[in-house]
């Protein structure tokens, strides 16, 4: 088994100032990939992406990397798709012994002998509502879980709320890791597509996904509303487009750390 191991640096494309990032603070998503009956099995892709404003200059940088499982454990290539910087490098991958940690994509699953000890979040992410309840008072483990447990305790606090919920299968498409619809006392529903980003806490979220998020609204039967809740905060484009850009200033709701904090806080 292997993971995504190294750094980024890259060069501004404004003023040249360079960044150098882990792999750790990227967000990871596996978006599937062609099964191969010739031996050699599955296909996986995957999509590294950091985003952030340049500490010099504030350009919007979003530091994104395609890559490629094939044959099994075998990283065949890597494209870079970086916009607003260059980078010297790509990522790396690096083979882990079956003790340590095994990174089951989009997110690690730590494995472990039963000599050692084993978090509170571990013990705690098969049960999502006291899951809740532990981040709500120890926040600092916000980070640690994966992404999908992250959609499904926003999927939770909908549910807890009064809303019909449905979370969806993870795609790579965009716009509705959970769809929402709450009927108030007269019988009128509001339909409410969520779309969760569990990011580091340097990795912001950027314009272009808000202006996608968007764009799943307007489509046939979309939703009256799109959220997009993230365990990071958002560039300064991103909530311009949200505040100004948007057809209407209630089409998109941002929330970001201190908000889902606090949606936990009042779970």
């Amino acid at each position: 088994m292997w993971t995504f191991d190294g750094e980024i640096s890259s060069s501004c494309d404004e003023c040249g100032e360079v960044q150098v990032v882990p792999i750790s603070d990227f967000n990871i998503e596996c978006y599937g990939g062609e099964y191969h009956e010739n031996g050699m099995g599955q296909e996986n892709n995957y999509e590294l992406l950091f985003e952030f404003n340049c500490t010099i200059c504030g350009s919007e940088i979003q530091l994104k990397f395609d890559a490629t499982e094939y044959p099994s454990d075998v990283l065949s290539y890597v494209i870079d798709n970086t916009q607003g910087a260059s980078c010297g490098n790509k990522p790396d991958i690096k083979y882990l012994p079956d003790y340590e940690e095994i990174y089951l994509f989009p997110e690690p699953k730590l494995i472990v002998p039963e000599s050692r000890i084993i978090t509170d979040v571990d013990l705690l992410s098969s049960n999502i509502p006291e899951l809740i309840r532990f981040l709500s008072q120890n926040p600092e483990y916000l980070h640690q879980i994966s992404p999908r447990e992250f959609e499904e305790i926003i999927a939770e606090i909908f549910r807890n709320k009064g809303f019909e919920v449905a979370l969806t299968a993870s795609t790579r498409d965009g716009g509705k890791d959970i769809i929402a619809v709450h009927r108030n006392e007269l019988g009128i529903d509001t339909k409410y597509f969520i779309e969760c980003k569990r990011y580091a806490q340097p990795n912001k979220v950027g314009v272009e996904l808000i202006r996608s998020l968007h764009g799943v609204k307007n489509t046939k039967n979309g939703p009256n509303k799109v959220i997009l809740a993230t365990t990071s905060t958002f560039t300064s484009g991103a909530i311009d487009f949200a505040q100004n850009q948007a057809t209407s200033e209630w089409d998109i709701t941002l929330k970001d750390y201190n908000d889902i904090l606090a949606w936990m806080r009042s779970y």
